[in-house]
């Protein structure tokens, strides 16, 4: 049994590296409108197609020390970091819940959140293609995760979406987009656990901008992406978040 669980953990990193090769693709492309189905690679500097073999997630990179073969121009950093998060997040799943329907589930979404991340980091929007794709996982969740029941799916999809959206009208402190994710996001998740995410996510985005202020890298006049700190939270809350929370209640004898 043990070799078998060494296997599949070793098979879904792997997968998650590939799957991280494609998200790279999706963070570059949908923001561009360029099609992520069609076309090859090529590199961002001279134009120039790269081969199969030089697509090998993570090892093509470190074979070429981090350049273009064609033009020697460097490769951004990111697209390995995107394959290591990507097969580092799926081989949590892994390990967390097994060989389960719940490992599939979190897995793509952990896909998805890697992707909103860093499209939101670029872009400062988050397209709604992956809201629905969200939507579509909580559904699946209803039947394949009865563990957390439709009453609490229902109100986290609005426990949090709803004040944000009140803020994010009245002081364009949040966008849509950041409002969507948390809706979708609560209906996966259930209630708990998606207020333990945004209070998670406004910690972890509230420190990044201080220590970003302090170093003078941002004002206080700047916008800050909020989806990359949400997708952490949102992660973090899907693999732990009932953990935290019972440990927090015990605390109080709760």
């Amino acid at each position: 049994m043990q070799l078998i669980l060494a296997i599949s953990y070793i098979f879904l990193f792997v997968l998650g590296l590939v799957v991280g090769s494609f998200l790279n693709v999706c963070i570059y492309r949908i923001p561009k409108g360029i099609s992520t189905c069609s076309g090859r690679s090529m590199c961002p500097a001279c134009g120039s197609m790269i081969h199969g073999y030089d697509n090998i997630p993570l090892l093509s990179y470190l074979i070429l020390r981090g350049r273009c073969r064609s033009c020697g121009a460097r490769i951004s950093p990111r697209y390995p970091l995107v394959e290591l998060l990507t097969g580092g997040c799926f081989l949590l799943c892994g390990m967390t819940w097994g060989l389960s329907a719940e490992t599939v589930i979190f897995c793509i979404f952990s896909a998805v959140l890697v992707t909103v991340a860093f499209i939101d980091l670029d872009t400062q929007e988050i397209p709604d293609r992956f809201h629905f794709i969200i939507l579509g996982l909580g559904i699946a969740a209803l039947f394949l995760v009865p563990q957390t029941g439709w009453v609490s799916r229902l109100i986290g999809a609005a426990c949090v979406s709803i004040p944000m959206l009140v803020i994010a009208l009245a002081t364009d402190g949040f966008g849509l987009g950041d409002v969507k994710l948390m809706a979708v996001s609560g209906f996966l998740l259930g209630w708990k656990n998606i207020v333990f995410a945004a209070l998670l996510g406004a910690v972890l985005a509230a420190a990044c901008a201080l220590t970003l202020i302090a170093m003078k890298k941002k004002t206080k006049k700047d916008k800050i992406a909020f989806g990359p700190y949400l997708a952490i939270a949102l992660f973090v809350a899907a693999l732990f978040g009932d953990a935290i929370i019972g440990a927090y209640l015990s605390l109080f004898s709760l």
